[in-house]
């Protein structure tokens, strides 16, 4: 067994840490290749923002879609 990080460890501690935050999830998905995180959610505001920053989130976009969720686009800080 080895000690390697594995990017599945890795979205479930950030969904941990978002979700403790407040915010409702709808999906939660990370680009392999930027290893940004996709996150789908009903509201989002600048409190959130805020707290998410304060969790070494940053916020890159966020965008709307047709069913009324939010597409919020997140970088972890390094």
């Amino acid at each position: 067994m080895t000690d390697e990080i594995r990017p599945e460890d890795d979205i479930r501690k950030w969904q941990k840490k978002i979700e403790m935050i407040g915010i409702d999830i709808k999906s939660l998905e990370q680009d392999v290749q930027t290893g940004r995180l996709k996150l789908k959610t009903k509201f989002i505001n600048q409190h959130f923002i805020n707290e998410l920053d304060k969790n070494g989130l940053l916020l890159i976009g966020i965008t709307g879609t047709f069913t009324g969720k939010l597409l919020v686009t997140l970088e972890p800080k390094v």
